[in-house]
């Protein structure tokens, strides 16, 4: 990507790179262009679902419920063919449904099937050109296979069992190959403690379950993947599902064998997201246990790593604030996330040349009762799925940067 990255030199030079950020923690307003992943547009069009629609004899009681047009779009890629897709699933039942468009700014809905509480959670597209989205279909992990983003098959996922009880086994994450894919997860409750799980299939169709580990899976999930260098670096959370009591790395030379990474620089902390770094090494995101300040790690060989020292970029005062993915740009990272005071969040982003500094976008209307949940390159720079609403409602949103 050098001419993106030659224009994101010039726009970073216009707000003075990425250094350490002013004392607000956000840069000024701006007095030149739009800067890519500090300015953010939303998307002309986004197709929303029938659902929800408004009831002329609403009481007052349930208001999520009167809400028209709701669904949750949690992923992005680029299609090789040109265009974007994007997954996610769509209440009241919680089907599956993808969105589909040419140009990242008109976004179409595709229902993926019909089967209720079924989710989409995590997007890949392999070196043939197949969109491959893995997630769960209630208690089973599932994976769906698609040419153009628009029609897409179901792949039923085997499971090494054990759980008993009714325990689920979800896949939470994959990464196209050059040979297929790898996926990771967890199985477990919805709530308490969890054993990380990972798969491996060479066509997205038929799959793998990579042999339990009883120690390096104990009590976590995989939450990303990505590949690095000849083999594969994997990272997510310890403690339980609605406690979680740190972050945990994996590393792998085939997808199959996975050695643990317990490092001190995890403590406190939930990794969410990981790409390779622009200059060099890995970088990480998420935040701390208490979502009081969202949070970065760098690591060079996956098997260690350093913590971002804590700036105000980062921290919220008085409320909470999160990083959900990470991607490349160029030289520099992009992280999306958002903050949150009394009850309504905001989608913000940040901007690093080293995974150490970041400076945070500027806060726009456009932003504010958003979420940002995952960034692809595209469109004019960036691309950020979400949505809108929360916690009230979720209609889904898209965003593009830069943007005004």
């Amino acid at each position: 990507m050098p001419a993106l990255s030659l224009a994101l030199g010039a726009m970073l030079a216009a707000v003075g790179g990425c250094g350490a950020p002013p004392t607000s923690g956000v840069i000024a307003q701006p007095s030149g262009p739009p800067v890519l992943g500090i300015d953010w547009a939303k998307a002309t069009a986004v197709e929303a679902p029938k659902n929800y629609e408004a009831d002329p004899s609403y009481n007052g009681v349930h208001p999520m419920l009167r809400i028209p047009g709701q669904a949750m779009v949690v992923d992005v890629a680029p299609l090789p063919a040109g265009g974007f897709a994007a997954v996610g699933y769509v209440p009241p039942d919680w089907v599956p449904a993808a969105w589909t468009s040419s140009d990242g700014l008109s976004w179409s809905l595709q229902f993926m099937g019909t089967t209720t509480f079924t989710f989409p959670v995590s997007l890949a597209v392999g070196a043939d050109g197949t969109a491959l989205a893995v997630g769960r279909s209630g208690q089973q992990p599932v994976a769906w296979t698609s040419g153009d983003g628009d029609a897409w098959q179901e792949h039923s996922v085997p499971v090494l069992g054990g759980g008993g009880g009714g325990v689920a086994e979800r896949m939470t994450s994959v990464v196209a190959t050059p040979h297929g894919y790898v996926a990771g997860g967890s199985v477990g409750p919805e709530l308490f403690d969890r054993h990380a799980r990972f798969w491996t299939s060479a066509d997205g169709a038929d799959w793998k379950p990579v042999a339990d580990d009883p120690v390096a899976f104990a009590n976590a999930e995989v939450r990303a993947i990505t590949r690095f260098g000849d083999g594969y670096v994997a990272v997510g959370v310890v403690g339980t599902a609605q406690h979680p009591s740190g972050a945990v790395a994996w590393t792998s030379s085939d997808g199959s064998s996975w050695t643990r990474v317990d490092d001190p620089a995890f403590a406190d902390g939930i990794a969410v997201a990981v790409v390779p770094a622009p200059f060099g090494g890995l970088v990480a995101v998420g935040s701390d246990v208490g979502r009081r300040e969202a949070v970065a790690w760098t690591s060079a060989d996956g098997r260690r790593w350093t913590k971002a020292p804590s700036e105000a970029s980062r921290q919220h005062s008085g409320g909470f604030v999160w990083m959900t993915d990470v991607a490349v740009f160029g030289d520099t990272v992009i992280a999306i996330g958002d903050y949150q005071g009394l009850q309504r969040g905001t989608a913000t982003s940040w901007v690093s040349r080293d995974g150490m500094s970041w400076v945070q976008a500027r806060s726009a209307p456009v932003q504010e009762q958003g979420e940002f949940y995952a960034i692809t390159p595209g469109g004019p720079g960036a691309i950020v799925v979400g949505s809108f609403g929360a916690p009230d409602s979720y209609v889904p949103t898209i965003w593009l940067s830069p943007g005004r």
